[in-house]
């Protein structure tokens, strides 16, 4: 193809990409039956001009170039037909609501359809061979493959940013940004060129633009405790919309499939056009209180990790390989023997979930995310110490959890504590070669926590308070007195403390069992493996790698750390029994304050749900319970400054004072 025809493509497309933003904001500003008629004309033209070109490219050398013009013409005669139907249907039944809606359903249907049918005329052209033979082999992969071309990507992105663009002083800062950003999204779609610096340089930049803007909206809902309930619809469904673009990816990159990614593209133009067509969508209708909506916190939460996810997955299959790291995730072909796939099917499904959720990539990318929110979180805490702390957290999180294990570290499994960070199982299997680390991890763990308590661990080491304790998931602590079940666990309740046995004890009846049999399969007298992986890992990556993440994302139904008040999280619960019987608790500087205290902010400030701290202060003067894990949020809520942490630091200076 030469220069010129391929300049002349591009020009055809910008001018293609500047009619479609006129007609979607024309179609905005239609109120009149008159001006609803034009829109329907000018629409019904726009497809009908790309029929004959079409049907020219796919039967070579059976119509002549003048035959597609005629054929144009006259699919643009033919379409405005209904227009005109609609017209005086219109104007004699005076429809206004109804025949509005039609016409944005219209509207959104001849862009897309436009658009699509552009990108496959320009396949052929550009490379008509290839195209016209998957057009008669495959019809299917034909649509999809045009669908993922830049033909299609490319003009879309600019009619969102074109229309966003000419409507800014129509929308609110915070509408604006959304718009932008899923322009900006539209355009970075790897698959728009088939070239490896693009598609890497899109993956990690779309990446970057969906970080930042996750980051962006957890800050905006945390500032913000309330939006319009149309606006609150539009960002799930653009979440759900971004959550099957970035599994479309994965898929593409592991199978060469386009259909996920495809109709990902599909869906998150639909989203974009039901805000640009209707003049009042996103800034009408009622509030909605996220922080008082169990189900929509919910499904946020929940599409947000989906794509997190994938995201996460996509960065692990650029950087390790895509076959290296399915390899790695350990999953089992399909037998094809019915009872046996199910099994199968299963076991692949949790241990991918697993490898995905605890790889490096993953967590350096929530860290990104999470990290953000603790930092935010920081700069408006009061007190010293928990900032410190808080710092600590980060740092932990960046190198203990991420950089030593997997990437200076080759063989993390013999250095005790770094090599099983969660005890036994999440180092590898259980057996003689690694008992020394594993009893030297428990050993330094628990003396940590006799010293400072559990907190080391539930507020420091361990990753999950980096993904609890940023500003927007802190605030969600409020779900623990506005959910029936979340009130259940968090108060200790009695069906609440029953919960945590059962669940406790059967973690650890799980974890002596898979231990025992993963040391005897060690040494011989035993062969029994999960396809091929051991029972005391295949017990780690189900806890931390599937339920940790479980019930994080049910956090409006179960209430903020989960992971401590239900029980499942056997590391925890032993650092937690042991600093039972060391020298951390809170303490007050004057329990008579306490008394005169009329907010008991304390109570209220607490994620993990210790409500009776003032009751403790007012009678003994310090509050020790196993569930607090010295988070500080009650330090920092005191409106006295009274309340302040005590540990070996504070014991050392109490044995051995300083002389004047």
């Amino acid at each position: 193809m030469y220069l010129l025809e391929y300049i002349f493509l591009l020009a055809l497309m910008l001018s293609m990409a500047g009619a479609m933003s006129f007609l979607i904001l024309y179609a905005r500003k239609a109120i009149n039956i008159l001006q609803r008629l034009l829109t329907y004309v000018f629409a019904s033209m726009m497809t009908g001009m790309l029929i004959g070109p079409f049907i020219y490219l796919t039967l070579p050398y059976s119509i002549s170039v003048a035959g597609g013009a005629e054929i144009s013409l006259v699919s643009m005669t033919v379409l405005v037909i209904p227009a005109l139907v609609v017209f005086m249907n219109d104007a004699l039944i005076q429809r206004e609501e109804r025949g509005r809606l039609f016409m944005h359903a219209y509207v959104a249907f001849t862009v897309i359809f436009d658009e699509i049918l552009m990108s496959t005329v320009f396949n052929l052209v550009v490379n008509p061979q290839t195209y016209l033979h998957l057009l008669h082999t495959d019809p299917a992969s034909f649509v999809w493959t045009a669908l993922a071309s830049y033909w299609f990507v490319f003009p879309m992105g600019m009619e969102m940013l074109l229309t966003t663009l000419f409507l800014r002083s129509q929308f609110s800062s915070h509408v604006k940004v959304i718009l932008l950003t899923q322009a900006s999204l539209m355009i970075m779609v790897p698959t728009a060129i088939m070239n490896n610096e693009w598609e890497i340089a899109t993956i990690y930049l779309s990446g970057a633009v969906m970080t930042i803007f996750f980051i962006y909206m957890f800050e905006y809902l945390y500032r913000k405790h309330a939006m319009k309930v149309h606006l609150g619809a539009y960002v799930l469904m653009l979440l759900l919309s971004y959550s099957s673009m970035m599994a479309g990816t994965f898929f593409w990159i592991v199978a060469g499939n386009y259909v996920v990614i495809a109709l990902a593209m599909l869906v998150d133009m639909l989203v974009y056009l039901s805000a640009a067509l209707n003049r009042s969508w996103l800034s009408a209708g009622k509030s909605l209180y996220w922080i008082s909506s169990k189900n929509w916190s919910f499904l946020f939460l929940l599409l947000v990790f989906v794509a997190e996810f994938f995201m996460g997955a996509v960065f692990d299959l650029v950087y390790y390989g895509s076959n290296e790291f399915m390899q790695s995730t350990g999953m089992v072909l399909l037998s094809g023997t019915y009872v046996s796939d199910i099994g199968i099917a299963v076991f692949d499904f949790f241990t991918f979930v697993a490898h995905v959720s605890l790889s490096s990539w993953f967590l350096i990318m929530m860290g990104v995310e999470m990290g953000s929110l603790v930092v935010f979180k920081i700069r408006a805490t009061r007190e010293l110490e928990t900032r410190i702390r808080l710092g600590l957290m980060l740092a932990a999180y960046a190198v203990y959890s991420i950089y030593l294990p997997s990437f200076l570290i080759s063989n993390p499994a013999t250095i005790p504590f770094i090599g099983w960070t969660m005890g036994i199982g999440s180092g590898g299997a259980f057996s003689l070669v690694f008992l020394v680390p594993i009893t030297l991890t428990y050993l330094i763990s628990g003396i940590l926590s006799l010293l400072f308590g559990s907190r080391q661990l539930c507020s420091t080491f361990c990753t999950a308070p980096v993904m609890y304790q940023g500003t927007f998931y802190d605030s969600m602590k409020k779900f623990n007195a506005s959910s029936t079940q979340a009130r259940v666990l968090t108060r200790q309740t009695r069906k609440g403390q029953i919960v945590y046995r059962i669940v406790s004890i059967s973690v650890y009846t799980a974890l002596l069992l898979s231990a025992v049999v993963s040391l005897l399969d060690s040494t011989g007298y035993m062969h029994f493996y999960f396809y091929g992986t051991d029972p005391s890992y295949m017990l780690y990556l189900f806890l931390f790698g599937f339920l940790w993440y479980a019930v994080f994302i049910t956090m409006p139904f179960l209430g903020s750390y989960g992971c401590i008040n239900t029980g499942y999280c056997h590391w925890g619960n032993f650092n937690r029994f042991v600093s039972r019987f060391g020298l951390f608790r809170l303490k007050v500087r004057d329990p008579m304050q306490c008394v005169s205290c009329k907010t008991k902010d304390c109570a209220s400030a607490c994620p993990v749900g210790n409500y009776g701290q003032p009751g403790k202060f007012i009678q003994t003067g310090e509050y020790k319970d196993s569930r607090c894990v010295g988070i500080g949020d009650c330090v920092d809520a005191c409106p006295y400054e009274n309340i302040f942490y005590y540990d070996i630091r504070h014991w050392i200076k109490e044995k051995f004072p300083k002389k004047n």
